[in-house]
């Protein structure tokens, strides 16, 4: 079965400078961050979405619904295709305002995630249950999925969970002389046949619900669910106020769709061999780039910026995307 996802590649950079750090005066709607204009810290966490399967990311990706490629594939846009001829990555215009755009993401389950976060600890994956709800457009199922973000400040912790959680891909400790400061891995959420047969995601929904129908007094059940795949993996690097951003999301043999303004630019670029697009985005009065690329025999897509007050120039930015190309990313 085909499997697709939508992926708005100028919302990761922008949601990539969290709670603390800062990012370059760029205007976007308060649904994806609140510290904007130079420091804002975001709030609004999303997933990415390929055929059910979701990988759990900490901001960095506006969900919207599932969509197959082809229903927005355009000639004149960038494709990436694997090896056996297969898109993998497919650039489309999108016309839609930033307001109508993000809103397809927000499911109606949105608005219980930050109760869920006040009861979860960091690193959990909580699967919970909201009477009253209608099955979710987004995953149809009732069963939904959270998880609480954590970030990791010791390489060797981030290495070992990376490891424990069967991460196919493993990001470097530094990048480009900039050290590690965090790195964050995030749940492969499983896919509505999963959820639907296996009797361990039916036992927790069977006992939510059971739980729901001796408490009458609220609405919302939940429980933490063990996990042991990841869905996606994001690392910052730091070199005094500079910052460098790497990001991976596995793909499971999905597709990626990724929304483009007119006014923006995509070049795809051949660096040690794989084909890696440069991404300008002309977001007035400010701009600015970011890299992306697909590492086939992992299935997974890959991301790189740099900000902060020294941002890499192109060919520095393409000189790092070739050394990490050649580690294995």
């Amino acid at each position: 079965m085909e499997r697709a996802g939508i992926h708005s590649g100028y919302q990761d950079i922008k949601a990539a400078a969290v709670h603390e750090e800062l990012l370059p005066g760029i205007n976007v709607t308060d649904q994806v961050m609140a510290r904007i204009r130079e420091i804002e810290p975001v709030r609004r966490r999303s997933g990415i979405r390929f055929a059910g399967k979701t990988a759990a990311t900490s901001g960095m990706l506006v969900v919207t619904l599932l969509i197959a490629a082809s229903a927005y594939a355009a000639s004149e846009y960038i494709q990436i295709r694997n090896k056996a001829g297969e898109v993998k990555i497919q650039h489309f215009v999108n016309t839609e305002t930033e307001e109508e755009w993000l809103a397809k993401g927000v499911s109606s389950y949105s608005k219980y995630e930050q109760k869920l976060m006040n009861f979860a600890k960091p690193g959990e994956q909580l699967v919970y249950f909201v009477r009253g709800e209608p099955i979710s457009e987004g995953t149809g199922r009732l069963l939904q999925f959270a998880y609480k973000e954590e970030r990791i400040t010791a390489y060797a912790a981030f290495l070992s969970q990376m490891k424990a959680k069967s991460s196919p891909l493993i990001l470097p400790e530094t990048a480009g002389g900039y050290d590690f400061k965090y790195g964050e891995v995030w749940p492969l959420y499983p896919a509505k046949d999963v959820t639907d047969y296996d009797p361990v995601y039916q036992q927790a929904l069977d006992e939510l619900i059971g739980e729901a129908k001796k408490d009458k007094t609220r609405n919302l059940f939940m429980k933490v669910m063990p996990w042991t795949e990841t869905g996606s993996l994001s690392v910052q690097y730091r070199k005094g106020g500079a910052y460098i951003n790497l990001s991976a999301f596995m793909m499971n043999g999905g597709n990626m769709t990724v929304p483009q303004k007119p006014a923006d630019k995509a070049e795809k670029i051949n660096v040690g061999g794989r084909e890696v697009i440069y991404n300008y985005i002309d977001y007035q009065p400010k701009s600015f780039f970011f890299l992306t690329w697909y590492n086939e025999p992992k299935d997974a897509y890959v991301q790189l910026s740099s900000w902060g007050d020294r941002v890499l120039t192109k060919e520095q930015l393409l000189e790092l995307a070739g050394e990490l190309i050649k580690g294995g990313l």
